[in-house]
C-alpha cells in the first residue's frame, strides 16, 4: 500500500491504496475507518473488491493522521467530498464507513457517490453505554482528543451533551446500513461491544427511503472483525447496484 496526501480546504488528508489505484479509470471504494481505529483496520478492502474495483482507505482526521482545521462530522465529510471531487475525477465511487466513519461516509456529498455502505453508524450518542467510561477516561489523559470526544459524542469530563446524527441521511445516496445482531440493551457485562444502535433507531433506518437495514448475524458493533464474510457479500451486492445505478 502506498500512501498519497490529499489536500483538501480543511487541511490534507492522507489516503492509503495499492499502487496505481489512485491514477486507474475503475471505479472505486473509498473506505473511512471509525475513532481510534487500528491502520491495519479495512486495510484488506482493495483485494475483496478486485480486479473490478480499486479502493483507498482513509483514517479519522487526527487518528494517527494530521487534524483539520475544524472538528465536526459536517465539517468531515465536506473535507470527503472535496477529495473525491479532486482524487477520483470522472469515476463510480462508493464510500463504505465504519462507525464515526459511517456518519461521516453518509454526510458526505459528491455527485460521485453512487452508494454508501455504512457499518454501525451510531445514531444517538447518549446511547452508548459501553463506551461512557471510556470516553471520559480518555478525556482525562488525552488531551488532544478532546476536541473530537466534546464535538462528536458531546462527551466532556463531568457531564454529557446530546449528539444525533439522523441528519446524516437528508440528501444521501442510497445506503445499506450493516447492524449487528447483539442488542444493546439492556446494560450488562459482555466481553466485546453490543450494537451501538438501539431499537428505534433501528426501526426508523428500516422505515428509511433509500435505505437498506442488513443485520449481521453474531455480531455486535465490530462487524468488519466478527462477521466479515456477511459484510463481504453486503458489500459486493452493493458495488453491484452501484454499477446498475451508474449505467445509463
Amino acid at each position: 500500500m502506498q500512501t498519497t496526501v490529499a489536500q483538501t480546504s480543511l487541511g490534507p488528508i492522507p489516503l492509503w491504496a495499492p499502487a496505481g489505484a489512485l491514477a486507474s479509470g475503475k471505479p472505486v471504494v473509498l473506505v473511512i475507518t471509525g475513532a481510534w481505529a487500528e491502520a491495519s483496520d479495512m486495510i484488506r478492502t482493495p483485494q475483496v473488491v478486485a480486479p473490478a474495483w480499486d479502493a483507498a482507505v482513509m483514517r479519522l482526521p487526527g487518528n494517527g493522521t494530521p487534524g483539520l482545521s475544524e472538528t465536526s462530522i459536517e465539517a468531515w465529510a465536506r473535507a470527503v467530498g472535496e477529495l473525491i471531487d479532486s482524487v477520483f475525477v470522472g469515476r463510480a465511487v462508493v464510500l463504505v464507513g465504519v462507525s464515526i466513519g459511517a456518519l461521516v461516509a453518509l454526510a458526505a456529498r459528491s455527485p460521485a457517490v453512487r452508494r454508501v455502505v455504512a457499518l454501525e453508524p451510531p445514531l444517538v450518542m447518549s446511547k452508548l453505554w459501553p463506551l461512557a467510561a471510556a470516553l471520559r477516561l480518555r478525556w482525562r489523559e488525552d488531551a488532544e482528543a478532546r476536541p473530537f470526544i466534546k464535538a462528536v459524542f458531546g462527551v466532556r469530563e463531568d457531564h454529557a451533551e446530546e449528539r444525533t446524527y439522523f441528519d446524516v441521511f437528508e440528501g444521501a445516496p442510497p445506503a445499506d446500513v450493516v447492524v449487528g445482531e447483539v442488542p444493546l440493551y439492556p446494560e450488562r457485562p459482555l466481553e466485546r461491544f453490543p450494537s451501538f444502535l438501539d431499537e428505534p433507531e433501528r426501526a426508523w433506518l428500516a422505515a428509511r427511503p433509500g435505505v437498506s437495514l442488513r443485520v449481521a448475524p453474531g455480531a455486535g458493533h465490530n462487524v468488519h472483525v466478527f462477521a466479515a464474510p456477511f459484510l463481504r457479500k453486503v458489500l459486493l451486492c452493493a458495488l453491484d447496484k452501484a454499477l446498475e445505478a451508474a449505467e445509463p
